[in-house]
C-alpha cells in the first residue's frame, strides 16, 4: 500500500468510527472496542514499511522548513547530562534509561518522550567506536535543525538518522524490507532498528533503539527504557521476536559501520 492509499485508509477509518458513535450493533459496547481495534490495527497491517519512512521524511522537511530555535536548550541539556553520565557509565556506557530523561529537552518535548531515535543513534556509535562524536546534548542540537517530526512531538523520522551517521563519517544503508532483516544485519557492526510496538495497535505507538553485536549474537538496548537489555540471540529475527512479548513489528533497518 502506498501513500495514495493513505485516503482511503482515512475513509475507512472515519467510516469505523461514525459505525461507533451510531451504535448500530446490538451490543454497541463491544462494537465500539472491534472498531477500534481495526482502527489502531490499519497502519501496522495496511501501510507498508516504505510508505510509513518517506511520509516520517516528508513531516521531517516540513518541520525543517518552519526553523523554529531551540538553541536555547542546549546548554541546559548538558548541564542536566552530568547526572546521567554515572549511569551510562554503569550501562557499559549504553543509555538503557530513556525514562529518566524528563529533564533534558528535545524540540517541544522532552528525550523521555521522544528521545528513542537520538539515543539508539547514540549507541549505536559507541557500540563501534567506544567513544562518541559528540555530546548528547549537541547531538540533539543537530536534530532539532534536521531530523524532528513535528516539533519532536512524534521524535525523528528515521532517515533523518542515516544522514546524521553519513554526515559524521560512517557507512550506512537502510532497508524496510522486514524479510531481509537478518541478512541485511549481517553485514554491518551496528544496527538501527525503527519499529511498531505492537503490531497490531499503532496507539502502542513507534519506537527505536540500537542492535550491538557480542560474541556474533545481537543485543538490543533501551527497549523498554528503564535499563533492561534484550538478548543476547542468534539472529535480527530472533530478537525482534523478543521484545513486548513477540508484539514489535520491524518498519526499517539501518546498517551503520566505520567508513573504510
Amino acid at each position: 500500500m502506498g501513500l495514495e492509499d493513505l485516503t482511503a485508509l482515512g475513509a475507512k477509518a472515519g467510516s469505523l468510527l461514525k459505525e461507533m458513535t451510531a451504535g448500530k450493533a446490538e451490543n454497541a459496547a463491544n462494537e465500539r472496542a472491534e472498531a477500534f481495534k481495526k482502527i489502531c490495527a490499519l497502519i501496522p497491517n495496511k501501510v507498508d514499511n516504505a510508505t510509513v519512512v518517506s511520509v516520517l521524511d516528508l513531516m521531517r522537511k516540513q518541520q525543517k522548513a518552519v526553523k523554529k530555535d531551540f538553541s536555547s536548550h542546549t546548554a541546559r541539556n548538558e548541564e542536566a547530562f552530568k547526572k546521567h553520565a554515572p549511569v551510562i557509565t554503569k550501562n557499559k556506557g549504553f543509555v538503557e534509561d530513556q525514562n529518566s530523561y524528563t529533564d533534558m529537552a528535545y524540540g517541544d518535548a522532552t528525550m523521555q518522550y521522544s528521545g528513542c531515535e537520538i539515543f539508539a543513534t547514540y549507541n549505536a556509535i559507541y557500540s563501534i567506536t567506544g567513544k562518541t562524536v559528540m555530546s548528547l546534548a549537541k547531538m540533539i542540537s543537530e536534530y532539532e535543525k534536521d531530523g524532528m517530526v513535528l516539533s519532536g512531538k512524534f521524535g525523528t523520522a528515521p532517515k533523518a538518522i542515516k544522514d546524521f551517521l553519513d554526515k559524521h563519517g560512517f557507512k550506512t544503508e537502510m532497508t524496510t524490507n522486514e524479510a531481509d532483516f537478518d541478512n541485511f544485519g549481517k553485514k554491518f557492526q551496528s544496527l538501527i532498528l525503527t519499529m511498531y510496538n505492537d503490531k497490531d495497535d499503532i496507539s502502542k505507538e513507534v519506537h527505536t533503539v540500537n542492535i550491538s553485536k557480542e560474541g556474533g549474537k545481537y543485543l538490543a538496548h533501551n527497549v523498554y527504557c528503564n535499563g533492561k537489555v534484550v538478548g543476547p540471540e542468534a539472529s535480527v529475527k530472533d530478537l525482534i521476536g523478543k521484545m513486548n512479548g513477540g508484539k514489535a513489528k520491524g518498519i526499517s533497518l539501518i546498517g551503520v559501520s566505520k567508513a573504510v
